[in-house]
């Protein structure tokens, strides 16, 4: 098993900030999302690397049991925890960590099991069962806590876009309940929001409610990954000739430059006015030919065909 260096993988600083190592996790985590790198088979990979970095690194107390580590740790070599390193997971005096001067003193609990789940053997190896007994003997004798329950949330694109606070009830075993649930910029479909405490009640506790997000369909737009595709119907002239177009955007109005010869079908790209401006607005083009000609547009059609030498 090799050490993963998580500071490496985010690319910042081991006396990087919490809003440091924030900032260059969404920036990474764009940038090789599997919805936006499609054509990239490496790209699920590197996006499951930096989240588990940042699963670590975002969270002061594991981001001070992972540095714990020590100089001992070295990308490329064995596992090999240094001196005392047990004694430190199987309980050690409290403290704190400074991440700027790089001080620490150890006090550690484990997460849940369901916390550690589905990441790499280095982050189990660090995060899971090492000296744990003691802990999970007292967690054995808890009383349960309380179910987690899910639901669905419809909303609409602009709030994905935009983010949105929504009033909700939600119907659990104690009765009915008005909740606020806070919607991110950015938010996409399958995208599971945690409210602590809000599940059902047990004797050990309250679990989480999981509110499952889902983007209605909308008639103006549709949705390819963060990318948002529009259509514009123009006149054949105006696609001859080239023209300029009033466009409604996510962000409001938009005067949108059609270049002469358009073809139907012909997308137009603007760069991050898609989804959460994460993706791009596609126009795409749709030459509309009138279905009713006056005996005017009908001379006119017909002079352009005998001096045209278009050959399509």
């Amino acid at each position: 098993m090799e050490y993963k260096d998580y500071y490496k993988t985010l690319g910042v600083d081991k006396q990087a900030t919490q809003e440091e190592i924030k900032k260059k996790y969404r920036k990474l985590a764009r940038d090789c999302h599997p919805d936006t790198c499609k054509n990239d088979p490496a790209a699920e990979g590197r996006f499951k690397e930096i989240n588990e970095a940042y699963e670590v690194l975002r969270d002061p107390e594991k981001r001070q049991r992972y540095d714990a580590l020590g100089s001992n740790w070295r990308e490329g070599q064995s596992f090999r925890p240094p001196p005392g390193f047990e004694d430190i997971f199987s309980g050690s005096p409290h403290g704190t960590y400074d991440p700027r001067s790089g001080a620490r003193s150890f006090s550690f609990e484990f997460g849940s099991g369901a916390e550690r789940g589905g990441f790499s053997d280095f982050f189990e190896s660090i995060f899971g069962d090492l000296g744990l007994n003691q802990h999970a003997a007292s967690r054995r004798s808890a009383p349960p806590k309380g179910s987690d329950m899910e639901t669905e949330l419809t909303i609409s694109l602009e709030e994905a876009h935009r983010g949105a606070s929504k009033e909700v009830y939600i119907q659990g075993r104690e009765g009915r309940k008005r909740l606020n649930v806070k919607i991110p910029s950015r938010a996409h479909d399958g995208m599971k929001i945690r409210l602590s405490g809000q599940g059902n009640a047990g004797p050990g506790g309250t679990g989480d409610l999981y509110m499952k997000l889902k983007i209605a369909p909308d008639s103006r737009y549709n949705l390819e990954g963060s990318d948002i595709i529009m259509e514009l119907p123009i006149a054949p002239w105006d696609a001859a000739l080239g023209t300029t177009r009033e466009i409604n955007t996510l962000d409001g109005n938009y005067t949108l430059k059609i270049p002469p010869g358009v073809s139907s079908g012909q997308r137009l790209r603007l760069k991050g006015k898609g989804l959460a401006h994460t993706g791009d607005l596609f126009v795409q083009i749709k030459i509309v030919i009138p279905k009713k000609l006056s005996p005017e547009e009908k001379k006119l059609f017909a002079e352009l065909k005998k001096v045209s030498d278009f050959n399509p």
